[in-house]
């Protein structure tokens, strides 16, 4: 396990002060070994699963066969991505395919709740619903008391970005 701590890098994401521990490997069992918790399909998710508490999420493909990137998507009133920009952007071999956070009042409930029901209010991660995959996706959660989720997701989002050249596939940063 290594641990993020007020190194800004290169990533354009602001500091944070507390040591995050991070995952030695962007993998399931690294994540359950941090405490994340889930792993259920995203599409068709039990909403009565994630905890009313903030944390941060990631969603992922645990295979390593490329996907296809659909022209069309399923949030009908946001234009879709081009296809062409997909495909540069995925990234063999990496499970995890978006990072997310959740600090609202209902925290993971409602925010992996909606994701999960492809809600347009919920644009982050809308790259996922142009994979032919989108069925095969597992969602996961960590509860981050006492830790802003935001910090978290930022941590998260450095070290994976420092691992891969890149943010996840679907985060839309970088």
């Amino acid at each position: 396990m290594t641990e993020a701590t007020g190194d800004a890098s290169s990533a354009g994401l602001p500091e944070t002060t507390d040591a995050i521990a991070l995952p030695g490997a962007w993998n399931r069992s690294e994540l359950e070994r941090l405490g994340f918790t889930g792993f259920v399909p995203l599409v068709g998710m039990d909403r009565s699963l994630p905890p009313r508490r903030h944390g941060v999420y990631v969603v992922l493909y645990e295979s390593e066969e490329r996907p296809a990137f659909l022209a069309s998507n399923v949030i009908t009133k946001r234009m879709p991505y081009d296809p062409v920009h997909l495909e540069g952007k995925w990234l063999m071999g990496a499970y995890v395919v978006y990072i997310g956070k959740a600090e609202g009042r209902e925290g993971l409930h409602t925010r992996v709740g909606a994701f999960s029901r492809q809600a347009e209010n919920h644009s982050g991660g809308r790259a996922l619903w142009q994979l032919d995959i989108a069925g095969d996706l597992l969602v996961a959660w960590l509860e981050t008391p006492g830790k802003s989720a935001l910090a978290v997701e930022q941590s998260y989002l450095r070290a994976f970005k420092a691992e891969y050249g890149s943010y996840p596939f679907a985060n839309r940063r970088g």
